[in-house]
């Protein structure tokens, strides 16, 4: 976003052709940030936190855009429909800058569902919400149809393309076609969607998810195509995310935003105080931890659906809304977006020095010198190392792993253990889905048993 920022202020320079339209957002670059997101969402922290993710993106952000409009009309006198449009389009979180934190700083993996599997229905439930409102339906009644219709809608048709692809994946093994119906899944899921008057997104939202789970995890994918798949799709995901936030720094005036800063402002705080509410409103009635809660109402970022949303306005007072749009992505990204972290550490969520991060330190030095005298024993008679050339480099390598066999047990602190028994349970895990897949490969289980026995490991 900065670079993109920097490019806005060359424009007097030369002419920017490329352009953040609303068709070319949401056609071309949101449905593969949104699958990718999906498909690599775990199940078994998401059925845990299931309950918590819906009630704050559903609920929750309705309470937010509500508050919003509502704080808006009072504020900063602007009319109710305007108002509380920009508090629907402002509503939809994107924290995927902070994803990428989380994974780097190893925070807790449950956390980290919560944010991502808060931000992608959000993301659908506040388009809904934006169209039922630009649609100036008034009755309560229809407005709840509606929604329950465009959701509910993009829901069914995204799951039925994700499991008729997954059983299409069934009977192939070619990593190019198998990207390749992927790519179609990500893509069709959203343009039929919105062709049958449903949400796209929660179309591509439930077919990632679908296909994440059923075609990705079989038996009978090979190596070579889940990595084929995963890379793929990591990468679409960081080029459409890098040209969103480019496109959208291109996009903002900063001499227009200088000139309506105080707005900018008020609209920011205002925004920030309704998501709080709508958090620690529903707070009690999830399974949330009180110290995760800070972090979840922080890690809200605003981003591309609330400039596409804001591009997308045809009201009379689109121009200002669209520089508060722009206004509050910016803040957003650039004062939440690089504050999270630290708030980690003043939580103590995270900390910079803990027993655990001691014991890994120890254990990874230990493993690379096991691992580098393992080799070097194996290559002393192929390569014909001389005796003394090889005690020279094993010598060594034998003191550090005596020391750090002695240290390794007076590390092990309950928190350490803790770490221990997870790691431990994934590795049995891990090797009971192994053990499940050969089996099937080798015809000793039906697919219907393989299914049944894999659904209770995760």
């Amino acid at each position: 976003m900065a670079v993109g920022l920097i490019i806005g202020l060359s424009r007097p320079f030369f002419t920017l052709q490329v352009q953040l339209t609303p068709e070319l957002l949401f056609t071309v670059l949101l449905p593969a940030l949104l699958f990718e997101a999906a498909i690599h969402l775990p199940t078994a922290p998401l059925r845990q936190n299931l309950r918590s993710i819906l009630l704050l993106a559903v609920p929750g952000m309705l309470i937010s855009a509500v508050m919003t409009g509502w704080g808006l009309h009072w504020v900063l006198d602007m009319a109710w429909l305007p108002a509380f449009v920009f508090g629907a389009l402002i509503s939809a979180t994107d924290p995927i800058s902070v994803l990428a934190l989380f994974k780097q700083l190893r925070a807790p993996q449950s956390l980290a569902v919560i944010v991502e599997g808060e931000s992608l229905l959000n993301d659908g439930a506040a388009v809904v919400l934006f169209n039922l409102l630009l649609a100036g339906e008034t009755s309560l009644a229809k407005g709840v149809g509606f929604f329950c219709f465009e959701s509910l809608g993009g829901l069914a048709v995204g799951a039925a393309l994700g499991w008729l692809v997954s059983r299409i994946t069934e009977r192939i093994d070619d990593h190019l076609i198998e990207v390749t119906l992927s790519t179609i899944l990500a893509y069709s899921s959203y343009l039929l969607a919105q062709n049958a008057h449903t949400s796209g997104v929660m179309a591509v939202i439930a077919a990632g998810v679908v296909y994440g789970n059923l075609a990705m995890n079989r038996a009978s994918m090979s190596v070579n195509t889940r990595l084929s798949l995963a890379h793929t799709w990591e990468y679409l995901g960081f080029l459409c995310n890098s040209l969103v936030f480019l496109l959208i720094g291109t996009q903002v005036d900063l001499t227009k935003l200088s000139g309506h800063a105080v707005p900018i402002l008020i609209a920011f705080v205002i925004v920030c105080g309704a998501r709080a509410l709508a958090l620690f409103a529903l707070a009690p009635f999830t399974s949330i931890p009180w110290r995760w809660q800070p972090v979840i109402f922080w890690a809200g970022l605003r981003g591309s659906i609330a400039m596409a949303l804001g591009m997308a306005l045809t009201l009379p007072e689109r121009e200002e809304l669209l520089l508060l749009t722009f206004g509050v992505v910016l803040l957003s990204v650039f004062v939440q977006g690089l504050t999270v972290k630290p708030l980690l550490y003043a939580l103590k969520i995270l900390q910079r020095e803990t027993p655990l991060t001691e014991y890994e330190a120890r254990l990874g030095e230990l493993i690379a010198c096991e691992r580098a005298l393992e080799v070097l024993q194996q290559s002393q008679s192929r390569y014909h190392i001389s005796e003394e050339v090889f005690e020279e480099q094993a010598e060594p390598l034998r003191q550090a792993i005596a020391r750090l066999q002695g240290e390794l047990p007076g590390s092990q602190t309950p928190e350490v253990l803790e770490e221990q028994r997870r790691d431990a349970a994934q590795l049995v895990t891990s090797a009971q889905r192994l053990g499940l897949r050969e089996a099937l490969q080798q015809g000793l289980i039906s697919e219907e048993t393989y299914q049944a026995l894999t659904s209770k490991l995760a």
